[in-house]
């Protein structure tokens, strides 16, 4: 469905040697390893990993969803740029993910500062 042309597909990005482990993990590992997963199982880890932490109002669970964030802006920086410059394609999911990625880490960042705020007054 995201397909729209030649310089516009999710298709291209996908099955592109940067779809599984953000082209990385191939270089460490073997392409039949259970570590080579698609972006998309990743993704999926990360996200359930952030609902279940946002469940907590600990700081050290505040602290975690902000240090996770900051490593999916830096994922999402590095996509983007193979995107732009490698591929040389546009992928409105990719690009969506990356703009959820950075609302994510806003809205973890202003959480973080609230539960500090919160226990401090209660300490």
């Amino acid at each position: 469905m995201c397909d729209l042309g030649e310089s516009v597909s999710c298709s291209k990005v996908f099955t592109s040697r940067w779809g599984r482990g953000f082209g990385l993990v191939q270089f460490f590992v073997a392409a039949d390893n259970p570590l080579n997963q698609p972006n998309s199982v990743l993704g999926i880890i990360f996200y359930t990993l952030q609902m279940g932490l946002g469940l907590s109002l600990s700081k050290k669970a505040a602290m975690l969803l902000v240090f996770f964030s900051w490593v999916s802006v830096a994922g999402s920086l590095y996509l983007a740029s193979i995107l732009a410059f490698v591929l040389v394609d546009f992928c409105m999911v990719c690009v969506s993910t990356y703009i959820v990625n950075f609302a994510l880490l806003f809205t973890n960042i202003k959480r973080r500062r609230a539960i500090e705020g919160v226990k401090e007054k209660a300490g």
